[in-house]
């Protein structure tokens, strides 16, 4: 199922292309198209901070106070999970969340627990079940004009919150990463599902498997793109206990956000 990136073991992963087709984006695109064409007004209603649950809800391009992004990152984004009610997000998501998420994250979780067993890392399979859920960041960005432009990045260089982070949907021009060499690699787009390891495998494993660096850097084609990265994420008010590591949900997510 899996191919080695460069010379990469998965005991020693960066970033991995899968040789499985990735899933339709079509109906998660459709959604959210909709939701940004509905006035500023109605999107506000769905920031973060109505939720403050997770990382659930609406960031928008500029905002200061997003936990998602910086206000020169130059995206929307949007936060789905089942962590919140299925009626509490956007009526334009609802029919992707009533028919399409639990095939998705069915396909997400095989994946993840495929990884886990190569990786044998012992007791993190039983606490992937016991602990972990899942989110969807729905990226939008603009078209830019490189002449007005005043920002390096479409998004800025961080590490992910995850356990792993899935493109289920492959990948599109403008991803680039750091692997194990610390070597600046661009992403080829791809029709491969395609994963890497996140902040909650380091900080679980204490540093022996290392989250991946990345950004969205321009491309040649600077013109509108769409992306959508699925977190497999500790679900919120859980005391989380693994080897010698023990918090709870809300204290790891702190402690990822103080990287920043």
């Amino acid at each position: 199922m899996f191919k080695k990136e460069n010379d990469f073991l998965l005991t020693d992963f960066s970033l991995i292309e899968t040789s499985s087709l990735k899933s339709s984006d079509m109906q998660l695109k459709e959604s959210f198209k909709t939701f940004l064409n509905t006035p500023k007004t109605y999107k506000k209603q769905y920031l973060q901070a109505h939720y403050n649950c997770a990382f659930d809800g609406y960031s928008y391009l500029g905002q200061t106070n997003s936990i998602n992004q910086y206000d020169t990152d130059l995206l929307h984004s949007f936060v789905l999970s089942e962590f919140s009610k299925k009626e509490t997000f956007p009526k334009e998501f609802h029919s992707f969340l009533n028919t399409n998420w639990e095939t998705l994250i069915a396909r997400i979780k095989e994946i993840e627990l495929t990884i886990i067993e190569q990786l044998n890392i012992p007791e993190l399979k039983e606490f992937y079940h016991t602990n972990i859920g899942h989110m969807v960041s729905c990226n939008y960005y603009p078209p830019v004009d490189l002449k007005q432009n005043k920002v390096e990045t479409r998004l800025s260089k961080h590490v992910d919150v995850s356990l792993f982070t899935v493109f289920i949907f492959g990948a599109s021009e403008g991803f680039t990463y750091e692997n194990s060499l610390n070597k600046k690699v661009n992403l080829k787009a791809t029709d491969n599902i395609v994963f890497f390891p996140g902040y909650l495998l380091e900080f679980l494993t204490q540093g022996k498997y290392k989250a991946l660096p990345h950004e969205v850097d321009f491309s040649k084609n600077d013109e509108e793109r769409f992306s959508f990265a699925f977190f497999s994420i500790p679900k919120p008010m859980q005391t989380l206990t693994f080897n010698n590591v023990q918090c709870t949900s809300e204290a790891y997510y702190q402690k990822y956000l103080s990287l920043f």
